[in-house]
Order: structure tokens, then sequence, then C-alpha cells
């Protein structure tokens, strides 16, 4: 046999090798899958609406699903759309946004990984008791397009502040405060909200100038009452800076922001409603004094109940 005859057996014996282990890799991969076993551990099965429920997988899987037993999310109506939630790294977290008991199954998966078959399956349940005695209101808003005016929470009052005029377009427009939509946001959906003692209706219109009581009930009877306080931001009833009418400028972005035209030391002269006060770097301001341009003006109104309620407009007076 001659050099090239033994390189040519060599080649063929490598091919055979190469054969022989791409066929025992191949019969290694394609095993039967193991025996999944659905073990978990759950943090806590008596839980509160929003309340988080932590749940770790401890069994074997190469894929957990859990069915958290909540609309659109039951074992027994997997094949009607229902979906489970794929557990990531061992580990799921999940809240309730509503009441009731839920059947919770969790659902573990292994197979063939080479050849994706040979799918075996092993599953667990148990059941949760979600309460709700959700009673907070976590924002209250009116939206004049095309600002989002948003009310702030002081203990169990609710101050909502709204100008009498906004700048859409580079135009003025009038803002009726007495004819508004509302919005209430609670943390819970079987929550119910009733404003004067009647349900309350996200389309319907409200007077946003006035006080309205806001009770919240939970899903479970608990309540708790609020108080809305609509103001409108202070503006001069009559201004004039050394005798005349000033210009005024409002702000698209800042509606509680008028700039007026004012010389400094020229003689400012107005008139407020009975609840407001202007202030000059936090001192009370007479009619009659002069303009200092670089003073913090405010107009301030108080409410008649509440006096740490204020609804405050920034005053401006600049040079022209």
């Amino acid at each position: 046999m001659n050099i090239r005859q033994i390189a040519r057996l060599c080649r063929v014996c490598c091919a055979c090798c190469a054969a022989l282990a791409l066929l025992t890799a191949c019969a290694d991969d394609n095993q039967e899958a193991r025996t999944p076993v659905a073990q978990v551990r759950v943090d806590k099965q008596q839980l509160e609406v929003n309340e988080s429920m932590t749940l770790h997988f401890t069994g074997v899987a190469d894929q957990v699903v859990v069915y958290t037993g909540d609309k659109d999310h039951q074992y027994a109506l997997r094949d009607s759309s229902n979906t489970g939630f794929v557990v990531n790294k061992d580990l799921l977290t999940y809240s309730y946004s509503v009441p009731g008991r839920f059947h919770v199954v969790c659902v573990a998966s292994t197979y063939d990984t080479y050849m994706g078959g040979s799918l075996r399956q092993d599953s667990m349940s148990f059941d949760v008791e979600v309460t709700d005695r959700v009673t907070t209101i976590d924002a209250i808003y009116t939206t004049v397009t095309p600002n989002v005016y948003m009310a702030r929470q002081q203990g169990d009052d609710w101050l909502l502040c709204l100008p009498t005029k906004q700048l859409y377009n580079n135009r003025e427009m009038n803002v009726n405060a007495a004819r508004q939509r509302l919005t209430i946001e609670v943390g819970s959906d079987s929550a119910k909200v009733f404003i004067d003692g009647e349900p309350y209706v996200a389309r319907n219109y409200y007077a946003l100038n006035t006080d309205h009581q806001i009770r919240v009930v939970s899903g479970s009877g608990m309540q708790h009452d609020y108080r809305l306080c609509g103001m409108i931001y202070p503006e001069f009833k009559t201004i004039t800076v050394d005798g005349a009418a000033p210009a005024l400028t409002r702000s698209a972005y800042y509606q509680d922001l008028l700039t007026y035209v004012a010389a400094d030391g020229s003689r400012l002269e107005f008139t407020l409603d009975d609840d407001v006060r202007l202030l000059s770097d936090g001192n009370p301001v007479a009619s009659g004094t002069p303009v200092n341009n670089s003073a913090a003006y405010t107009l301030v109104r108080t409410h008649a109940d509440n006096p740490q309620l204020q609804a405050v407009t920034r005053v401006e007076f600049v040079n022209e």
C-alpha cells in the first residue's frame, strides 16, 4: 500500500468517526424528557386588592406557566383563549385588582430539547383569597383641552384650581369651571365612588368652582369620606398702573401666571375679591403702592373653611 492509498484510507476513517460522533450526540440529545415536578412556594394566600403575591417555583421544569384564576387567566378555560403567565427565573409576582377567591394552577413542563417533542407535564394548585378594603383616592383631575388640571391632596381634602381663562392656539379662551368633566382614580376596580350622595359618572359634568363631598366605598363595604374643594385662580378685579390699564400676557404653560407691563416704581392701584390678598415677597400690598419689578408678587385666595387650602396666582411686573 503506497502513501497515497494510506492517506485516502485515513480520510475515510475520519469521516466515519465524525458521523458516529454525530449520531451519538443526537441520541443523547433526543433522550426522553425529564420528569416534571410542579412545586411552588407562595408568600401569602390572604391578600388585599393590589397587594403583590410572590410565587417561587422550586420544582423541576423546562417551562413553568401559572394560571392566576382571575378573568382571562383561568386554567379550566385554557382552551377558550384564557392564558397563563410564564414564570421567569423561577419567580412570579402578581396582584389582583378585584376581590374574590381565585384558583391558582401551576403547570410544569419538560420536553425533548433537540426534537421538541416528548412533552411531559405536572401541575399543582392552591386558592388565594383577595379582599377589598381600598378606599383611597389615587388622583383627581379635569381636562380642559389642551391642559390637565390636577387636584392636590391635603388630608381628606382635595384642592382643584382652575383659571378663568387659558391660552389655546395663541388665543385666550374662557374656562367654564361650573361645567367640567371630572376624573377620579381609585386603586380598585370594585370600589364605588359617590359625589354628593349620587354615583360618580365620568361622563357627567360637575361644578368645579365649589365644594363637593366624595365617598369611596370598598368592595367589602368599608367607606371613606373626602371633600373636593374647587377654587378659581385669583385675578385683579381692576388694575391700573399710573392711572392706565397695563397690558396683560397669559402663559400657555403656566395657568397660574399673569404678566403685566409696568415700569418699576410706577403707581399700582387695584381692587380684589374679598377672599383675595396681594402679597409682595410674602407681605401684604395695599393699593396705591409703587411697583417693585424685582419682588415676587402673588394673589392668594384662601378657602373659607380651611386656611391651608389656597389658590395662588403668580404676578410678574415687567418693563415694556
